[in-house]
């Protein structure tokens, strides 16, 4: 490991060199507001308010201490220590930033490598479970197999991962052909690709799906990347999809008991221009309302979007046998079905789950496992 050298104490910041020759510099506010002696303790949060901080704060002294950090005396004798190790790993001045796991982009050859696992592996083998969710974190999609046929099965999953998330629909949902439908996910017609619950604010970030009765002819499942698709248009035709990024929509669902509504572009970007979320649910989308001199244009991006998003090219068909689960990212993942026949007996239960609790259970996987 890396120690520092020496210090040089600046105007507005403190110099530092390493022993590998690197230098780096921090600016006095940010060293006393990230000052490990004004954290708490247990929670390793802020007791000091950053915005009660003098923005032109300086120390009156700042050295290399004997185990390669830094030692910094205020003016109003404060003494702040900070590790080496911990210097290295937020050392902004040399390009130290939050680490973001890169989404894996795929297409419709993908079905083979979309990672599984046994619900058994789910209770007993942990390592297999950490990079089972890692895969999900990394594609937007997981199977699971060999599930008991068990109404209720999913939301025990679910609560494994996470905790699930009570909507109108309740903390599990079936889906099956029913008369008076309020929903075309509740008919033998296909299910064309979309994500769930656009008319919700926040809508669930993790759907999970147990196939419990799968006797009908067809009913495949279809997954497309999202991501991969936005990524698609915004090499081929930017213009499209800075429409679709820049271009607010509403969604509404009612029935007899709620309305729920949300107004959300298509794909949303994050700070740095990449895609955070794709929004597609084109059943719940109310009538465009947009000025007249960019409606045909617009109607030119959405179109381009919905029709590759069915396109073979993109799209995963896999059929679902009783006992088997997906689970996707609602965020990024379309998901939907093919059409199947009313001989045969066909019933899903859904959850949803959140992504953060997700990714918070894996964290502790991870350092149980010591992966």
């Amino acid at each position: 490991m890396s120690r520092i050298q020496s210090v040089e104490l600046h105007p507005r910041h403190v110099s530092a060199t390493w022993s590998d020759g690197r230098a780096s510099a921090f600016h006095h506010v940010w060293l006393r507001d990230n000052c490990p002696q004004l954290r708490h303790a247990q929670t390793g949060h802020r007791v000091v308010e950053t915005s009660s901080i003098p923005l032109d704060i300086r120390p009156s002294g700042a050295v290399a201490a004997a185990d390669g950090g830094i030692e910094v005396t205020w003016a109003d004798g404060h003494v702040s220590s900070f590790p080496a190790e911990w210097l290295s790993r937020h050392d902004y001045s040399n390009g130290a930033s939050r680490r973001r796991d890169e989404p894996n982009l795929w297409d419709g050859t993908y079905a083979p490598k979309v990672a599984r696992i046994s619900y058994q592996q789910l209770l007993d083998d942990p390592k297999a479970l950490v990079g089972w969710i890692r895969a999900f974190r990394r594609d937007g999609v997981a199977f699971m197999t060999d599930m008991p046929n068990t109404e209720g099965t999913v939301a025990e999953v679910g609560e494994r991962l996470g905790r699930v998330r009570d909507t109108s629909w309740g903390r599990v949902f079936d889906v099956k052909s029913i008369a008076n439908a309020n929903s075309v996910a509740y008919t033998s017609l296909p299910l064309v690709l979309h994500t769930d619950e656009g008319y919700r604010d926040p809508a669930p970030t993790v759907q999970l799906q147990h196939f419990l009765v799968s006797e009908a002819e067809g009913g495949d499942a279809t997954l497309v990347d999202g991501f991969r698709v936005a990524d698609e248009l915004r090499r081929t035709a930017p213009d499209k999809f800075r429409l679709l990024c820049e271009t607010e929509l509403s969604f509404e669902f009612v029935d007899s008991d709620i309305v729920l509504e949300n107004h959300a572009p298509l794909i949303e970007l994050d700070v740095s221009g990449e895609v955070r979320e794709v929004r597609f649910s084109n059943h719940s989308c109310q009538p465009f309302l947009l000025p007249a001199d960019r409606m045909e244009a617009f109607y030119g991006a959405y179109t381009a979007f919905g029709a590759m998003r069915e396109d073979p090219r993109f799209r995963i068909q896999v059929p679902m046998g009783a006992g088997e689960m997906y689970m996707v990212n609602n965020r990024r993942v379309m998901h939907g079905r093919t059409g199947f026949t009313k001989g045969g007996n066909r019933h899903l239960q859904s959850c949803y789950i959140e992504l953060d609790e997700l990714y918070g259970r894996l964290a502790i996987l991870e350092r149980a496992v010591g992966a």
